[in-house]
This record gives C-alpha cells, sequence and structure tokens, in this order.
C-alpha cells in the first residue's frame, strides 16, 4: 500500500503543479491591479486649490435661501462622491452677432455654451482631485430670451463615467422642474449627478471583489480538481494492486486530462448604456484640458 500511497502524493504534487501554471499569470495580473488600485485610493486628495464657492447664479433665478440649502446639499453630495460639482446661471447672448461682442468664438449656440462651461471650469481650477482636469460636473444655464438652455460639462472620472444617455438624464432632471421652481431643477441637478456617477464608478463592483472572486475561483478549481485527481488515484491504485500485491504495467498512465470548453458570449450591441466608460461628448477646452457634455436648448 506504500506504492499507492505515493501514487496519490505524486498525483497531489501534478495537480498543483497544474494549478499554478494555469493560474500564476493570473495570481501576477491581481496583484499588479491590487497595487493600482491601492495607489488610486491613497493618491486621491482633494483639490483645496479651487474656490469654496459652487453655486454662481448671475441670472439671479434663486433666493439667498434656496442658494444656501443648495450649497448645503453639494458639499453633501462632493463628500460622498468625492467630485466637484458646480452651478452657474446666465443670462447673457450667446448666438449670432451679438455674441461676438462678448469675446465668444463662434455665432453657434451650443458651441458658444460649451466654451462658457469649460473655461470657467478651467480658469477656477475645479476638479476633486487636481486642478481643472480632475473630477467634477459645473451646469451651465443661460437664461437669456429666446437662448434658454443648458450645457452640462463633465471633466475627469466624471467624464470617464457619462455617457451621453447619462449626460441626458441629467439635463432632462433640469428640464422637467427649471420653468416653475428653479431652485428644485438644481437640485435635481445634483441628485442626477449623484445617480448617474454612482452608476458609472462607485457602481461597479468594488476593487475588492474584483480581486477576490478570482482567487475564490481559483481555489475551487483546485478543490475540484484535486478530488477529480484523489477519484483518479483510487481507481489507479486498484489496477496496480491485485491481492494486496503490486502489479507492473507496460506502460505509463496519463493522470493529466485538460477539457477545453469554449462558449460564446453574447454582448449587448445596443446604443447608449448608463455610466461605465461613456466620455460622452469628449472634447479639448480652449485651455486644452479634456471634458465631455452635451446641451439642451428651450
Amino acid at each position: 500500500m506504500r506504492q499507492g500511497w505515493q501514487m496519490e502524493k505524486d498525483f497531489k504534487k501534478e495537480a498543483i503543479k497544474q494549478y499554478l501554471r494555469y493560474f500564476g499569470v493570473w495570481f501576477g495580473v491581481i496583484g499588479v491591479l491590487a497595487a493600482l488600485c491601492i495607489a488610486l485610493s491613497l493618491g486621491k486628495r482633494e483639490n483645496l486649490k479651487a474656490p469654496a464657492e459652487r453655486v454662481y447664479d448671475y441670472a439671479g433665478v434663486l433666493t439667498e435661501e434656496e442658494e444656501e440649502n443648495l450649497r448645503s446639499h453639494i458639499a453633501q453630495t462632493e463628500r460622498k462622491a468625492r467630485i466637484h460639482i458646480v452651478l452657474v446661471t446666465v443670462s447673457l447672448p450667446v448666438e449670432g452677432t451679438e455674441a461676438k461682442q462678448y469675446g465668444l468664438r463662434y455665432t453657434d449656440w451650443e458651441r458658444n455654451m460649451q466654451d462658457l462651461a469649460d473655461d470657467f471650469w478651467d480658469e477656477n481650477g475645479y476638479g476633486y482631485n487636481k486642478d481643472f482636469e480632475g473630477d467634477g460636473v459645473l451646469l451651465l444655464h443661460n437664461w437669456y430670451p429666446g437662448q434658454n438652455g443648458e450645457h452640462l460639462s463633465t471633466s475627469g472620472r466624471v467624464e470617464w463615467a457619462f455617457s451621453m444617455y447619462d449626460i441626458d438624464q441629467v439635463l432632462n432632471a433640469v428640464d422637467r422642474y427649471y420653468e416653475t421652481d428653479p431652485y428644485k431643477a438644481y437640485m435635481a441637478y445634483v441628485d442626477m449627478v449623484d445617480e448617474m456617477y454612482g452608476r458609472g464608478i462607485r457602481g461597479i463592483v468594488p476593487w475588492a471583489v474584483i480581486l477576490i472572486l478570482p482567487l475564490v475561483a481559483a481555489g475551487i478549481y483546485a478543490a475540484v480538481n484535486l478530488r477529480q485527481k484523489k477519484a483518479a488515484n483510487t481507481t489507479a491504485v486498484n489496477a496496480y494492486v491485485a491481492g494486496g500485491k503490486p502489479v507492473l504495467n507496460g506502460k505509463s498512465d496519463e493522470f493529466v486530462r485538460k477539457t477545453v470548453v469554449t462558449r460564446r458570449i453574447e454582448t449587448n450591441s445596443s446604443g447608449h448604456g448608463s455610466g461605465g466608460g461613456g466620455g460622452g461628448g469628449h472634447h479639448h477646452s480652449r485651455s486644452g484640458a479634456s471634458h465631455g457634455g452635451g446641451s439642451h436648448r428651450h
């Protein structure tokens, strides 16, 4: 029976060798991902150089109490989401030859709104984790008669997270209330940014889970594999040992079997999805910073 014990030991050694061969590279990848996740987590520090102000009501559509409540709500949301959230209201002609009088580059409403929003963000150095290219979002609402509408400018991780669908969802939240209650519209803006960003970034499976799951899967594989080897071992021992005496065979037995299963992974080919790698409206501002965004005109 000593021979059977030795064979079982050999089977286990071979199983461990196969296990390491299959998963050794993945352990290396997981280690690198863990290091990157920890570095990103430790490296994200709030940008204290940016202005403390988040609400610029140049159009005068909010009361002082509403502005204060909105600032408080933004501050609370920023602490949770770790992004900057800015609101700017104006009443300014941004279309046609009249726009040129204000130093705007275009006669087109949307492109001028984009410039104004991006420039305000860049020049004030907003961005949660670094100047003007950090994480955050700015809503510019123009109340000029005949040119009413909003532009949403995204930056950093918010730009990466927001698809055009997400941007439209934020602007739609503003559109539902702005005519009757601007304050409610802007509170909805903050809430929708938080919700859509949560789906795009915080809603992703936590990095710790991503690292642990492959380890669990590998452990299950190892346990199942060892069980199979043990079963094969029992059969082999019975084959080699008859009546307690060794039986020598003239061939070597294969005790490692590999099965490859190919399965097609179905993908969703629909147009826009919510969150996760959107980069909706990607462009570069006049300062050269990367932004995303989109507009709604009324």
